[in-house]
């Protein structure tokens, strides 16, 4: 009988987040799947960020585990982008070369994109999926419990025969999200996991893929398998009453008291949001919830912010990226910045907080832009930013533009994944160094933060949940961790 174990290893967050201990939601969902269409396998989880373990400890612990496959991936990188597929390729490589009988397998985001480069770079890896995780892990399980295993049936699979790396055919995306089972929670040790230092019994779901947007730079792109050209613009999602029973169970089952909806547009449906508030309300769901959304589906939905706000939702996360209606049309944003500033306002008058995300470090842009763009969002005045930097994903539109032109190189994010963690300036602009970018950071977060009345409002609106407030403490006491992340002095994603 087969065991897997599905690995996270050793790994901090974003500087700004403080800690940030999330259960790795790809793992559940895949062990989820696992157990509906591979009877017998046994499962476990190692989750070494949540229980505070070293690499030692880690070791150790897959050593009593003894598993026969160790997978590590995730479907998103949330708090450290790129810079968290190095801590997974060397967790792989030390694995197999502790446990050279153990089968390694990588998958998830970066992955699904990069699979041929992947396993050129790290031979310790057996298998990297290509596309989405969950039919092809299943299908590699299948095969190495066979006692003829067939490897090259298996549709979006990677792996190697006799020291030649095979890349298969391509898998088609799941069509039906509703028709993969619930997240294996009950292998997690959910009793661990804090969100923003002081949001305690905390989670986070994953509820759509894909986005109708499909912006150039967004990072999502690397969650795809680029034979299928365009399947980040095919938008699926679960139905309300999945994402419903989902709250439920973390609720009642596992504690779970504050969950972050981390598809980054639950709100594309208004059917769904109004599904998902009129559930919500009719079961007397208790949790706490923020979603993910883009500015046109909320201005669409503004009537329904007060519902909204009593189904518990707390804040909401908006993009906005750039601050001048042509440089969105640029990077296809398919918004505009007044969108994006009576969405926030709107938000606020039904007392759900605001996240506001935006970036610098496009080619163009100097000094001046970058000063004037916050400008723009200050002005908006949303109650928290998220500033990071242009990073190319490869499988994005920026990335074909880049190394097209030579100005990036696989082998320059081969020699500089660590840097690769969207807080830190991986390239430079036509006028601006990527210390000079990293200036213009630390003094953006500052300046936004600096405003009395602006952190009087987070701190002390009535209207507002107690989550928010210290929210958005957890940023403010950050800022100097944060500078030091920026300029490179201090990795806060690869040790807490």
């Amino acid at each position: 009988m087969m065991k897997i174990l599905f690995l996270q290893p050793p790994l901090g967050a974003w500087a700004m987040w403080g800690t940030h201990r999330a259960i790795n939601i790809g793992h559940a969902q895949l062990a989820g799947y696992l157990r509906a269409h591979n009877p017998g396998i046994q499962m476990e989880a190692l989750d070494c960020r949540a229980l505070g373990l070293n690499d030692a400890q880690m070791l150790e612990r897959v050593g009593e585990i003894k598993p026969d496959i160790v997978y590590v991936g995730d479907i998103l990188h949330t708090t450290g982008g790129l810079a968290v597929v190095f801590i997974y390729n060397e967790a792989a490589r030390k694995v197999k070369e502790r446990f050279p009988r153990v089968h390694t397998i990588v998958g998830g985001i970066f992955y699904a994109s990069a699979t041929e480069f992947t396993m050129q770079e790290n031979p310790k890896i057996d298998f990297c999926i290509s596309g989405e995780c969950e039919e092809t892990l299943s299908d590699i399980v299948k095969a190495l419990s066979s006692s003829k295993p067939d490897f090259s049936l298996v549709k979006g699979a990677a792996w190697r025969q006799n020291g030649k790396i095979i890349l298969n055919a391509y898998r088609p995306l799941i069509k039906d999200l509703d028709s993969l089972p619930m997240p294996a929670y009950d292998l997690f040790p959910m009793d661990k996991y804090v969100g923003h230092t002081y949001w305690k019994n905390y989670s986070e779901t994953w509820n759509s893929r894909g986005c109708p947007a499909a912006c150039t730079f967004c990072y999502e792109w690397g969650q795809y398998d680029p034979r299928g050209n365009q399947d980040l613009k095919n938008y699926r999602f679960r139905s309300a009453a999945k994402v419903v029973e989902e709250m439920e169970i973390l609720y009642n089952q596992y504690g779970t008291r504050v969950i972050v909806m981390m598809d980054d547009c639950y709100n594309v449906s208004r059917k769904r949001m109004e599904e998902t508030i009129e559930l919500c309300l009719k079961k007397n769901v208790q949790m706490k919830w923020m979603p993910l959304g883009r500015a046109p589906y909320f201005i669409r939905d503004i009537d329904l912010f007060k519902d909204l706000k009593k189904t518990g939702c707390f804040m909401c996360l908006v993009g906005l990226e750039v601050a001048d209606d042509e440089e969105l049309k640029k990077i296809k944003k398919g918004i505009t910045v007044e969108q994006v500033k009576e969405t926030v306002a709107k938000l606020r008058e039904a007392g759900i907080a605001t996240v506001l995300t935006w970036m610098i470090g496009f080619e163009d842009d100097n000094e001046e832009i970058i000063k004037s763009r916050f400008a723009a969002i200050d002005e908006i005045d949303p109650d928290i930013i998220a500033l990071q930097f242009l990073t190319p994903i490869p499988g994005s539109p920026i990335w074909d533009d880049v190394t097209a032109r030579g100005l990036l190189k696989m082998e320059d994010l081969n020699k500089k994944i660590k840097q690769w963690d969207f807080h830190q300036p991986i390239m430079p602009t036509k006028y601006l160094s990527t210390p000079a970018l990293a200036d213009l950071a630390s003094w953006a977060f500052r300046e936004f933060f600096s405003k009395p009345g602006r952190i009087q409002r987070a701190m002390h609106n009535k209207k507002y949940d107690p989550l928010v407030s210290v929210c958005v403490r957890d940023f403010m006491e950050n800022a100097n961790n944060y500078e030091k992340e920026t300029h490179g002095t201090k990795s806060y994603v690869g040790k807490e």
